[in-house]
């Protein structure tokens, strides 16, 4: 293979990967937290630029995809108005991933998305450069960082994402998006880079303090497929028991763990699928 191929070929692997990376961090994990998170200490032009940016990022999840032009054009001059602010830098690499994953869906240009992936890490350095504590920013970026690069081959890069993803958790035990990312991004990582006690604590972090309907039923099974996967069957088949009976969306697929558990196990296979549908539909967590 020429190297000409060999950058074509590694170009749509990237793009591949951002699809997911791009609609599970920036469309379902960053919708799911308030701007008021972001706000404190922000001047009163920020805290309205981020509740505008909250509210496009809600006005996306809702089908608006024409959004996202103005959305990005806000936060570009909001970060040159007021270049030190963490705050901003963060939301603005937010507007850069989700401006990627327009690209990625229908009616979007794909060839737009390889810049976005550019521009948003490096806008969520750039929140970090400002305050290196900044708990969404480690975690969103270490998210980012993780994933693409342990499916890209560069292990010392994955577990530095890993790290990251793990000091945000120190700095903001208690921010759901935080321990949501944490939770979504660390179930689809490679095994040698998978922390299971990490992973149960962040699910019943969020199980615990889940107000999101059908998501909090979601997240159950995500528990029982992981208690399943550690060889806890009978937690399993509680988690799963505990959603069959719930009346929500997700109680068609907790049947159908309890019959695979009845007829010898849980296909990994279908509890990867779960794990993968859980980051890129917004709908299966939030409701239609």
């Amino acid at each position: 293979m020429d190297c000409r191929c060999l950058a074509e070929t590694l170009v749509r692997m990237a793009t591949k990967i951002a699809t997911w990376i791009f609609i599970a961090l920036a469309t379902v994990i960053a919708a799911m937290h308030s701007a008021a998170v972001l706000a404190g200490g922000a001047t009163p032009k920020a805290e309205d630029i981020l509740g505008r940016a909250a509210q496009y990022q809600r006005e996306f999840r809702a089908g608006d995809m024409a959004v996202v032009p103005d959305y990005v054009a806000m936060l570009e001059a909001a970060t040159r108005a007021e270049p030190e602010n963490a705050d901003l830098w963060y939301a603005m690499g937010r507007a850069y991933l989700l401006q990627g994953a327009r690209a990625m869906l229908a009616g979007g240009n794909p060839a737009d998305a390889m810049p976005a992936m550019q521009k948003g890490p490096a806008a969520l350095k750039r929140a970090l450069q400002i305050n290196p504590d900044h708990p969404l920013a480690l975690a969103q970026l270490g998210g980012v960082q993780a994933l693409m690069t342990s499916m890209l081959n560069q292990p010392a890069l994955a577990t530095q994402g890993v790290a990251d993803m793990n000091r945000a958790a120190q700095l903001a035990p208690d921010s759901t998006m935080v321990r949501l990312t944490r939770a979504f991004l660390g179930l689809s990582l490679p095994d040698s880079l998978r922390n299971h006690a990490s992973e149960f604590a962040d699910l019943d972090f969020l199980i615990e303090g889940a107000e999101w309907g059908a998501a909090a039923d979601y997240v159950r099974i995500l528990r029982g497929d992981l208690f399943f996967e550690t060889g806890q069957p009978a937690q399993a088949r509680a988690d799963y028991r505990s959603v069959a009976g719930a009346g929500s969306a997700a109680t068609i697929t907790a049947n159908k763990r309890l019959l695979a558990l009845d007829q010898g196990g849980v296909a990994m296979a279908d509890i990867k699928a779960l794990r993968t549908a859980a980051g890129a539909q917004c709908a299966m967590c939030h409701g239609r």
